[in-house]
C-alpha cells in the first residue's frame, strides 16, 4: 500500500489554505477605505491651516468654495486659478451650522464666521469645529 494523501485530504487542505488567505484580503479593503478618509481629513486640516496662514501673510480674504466633488481654497480673486484644489472622496458629505463653503479667513487670519461642519463618511462621522476668535479649528470623531 502506498503512503500518500488521498484526493479528499488534498482538497480539504486546499480549501483551508484558500479561506485563510482570503480573510485578510477582505479586511484590507476596509482598512484601505479608512486610510483614504483619514488622508482626506488630514489634507483638509492642512489646507485650512494654509488658507489661514496665506490670509494673514498676504493680508487678503481667503475663501473655501465647494462643488459636488471638489473643494477649492481661493483668495479674493475668484476668476484666477485656486490656491488649492482637492477632490472629495465618494461618500463624504458636509452639513451643520456652517457649510464648508461658508469658511473664510479675513486679512488678520481670523475666521469670518464660527461654527461646526459635520463631515459624514461611510465609516464614521466627524465634526470640524471653528472656534470664535483666532480662527482655530479642530476635527473630532462623533
Amino acid at each position: 500500500m502506498n503512503k500518500g494523501y488521498t484526493l479528499i485530504e488534498m482538497l480539504v487542505v486546499l480549501l483551508i489554505v484558500t479561506v485563510a488567505i482570503s480573510i485578510p484580503l477582505l479586511s484590507f479593503q476596509s482598512y484601505s477605505d479608512q486610510r483614504e478618509i483619514d488622508y482626506f481629513l488630514d489634507t483638509l486640516a492642512e489646507d485650512l491651516q494654509y488658507a489661514q496662514q496665506y490670509a494673514y501673510a498676504r493680508q487678503k480674504y481667503v475663501y473655501v468654495t465647494t462643488t459636488e466633488n471638489h473643494y477649492y481654497i481661493r483668495d479674493t480673486h475668484l476668476n484666477v486659478d485656486p490656491l488649492k484644489q482637492r477632490k472629495i472622496p465618494k461618500g463624504i458629505t458636509f452639513e451643520g451650522t456652517l457649510a464648508l463653503h461658508d469658511v473664510a479667513y479675513n486679512a488678520n487670519g481670523n475666521i469670518r464666521k464660527p461654527g461646526t461642519v459635520l463631515i459624514n463618511t461611510p465609516k464614521a462621522n466627524y465634526k470640524l469645529v471653528f472656534q470664535l476668535g483666532k480662527g482655530r479649528f479642530y476635527i473630532e470623531k462623533r
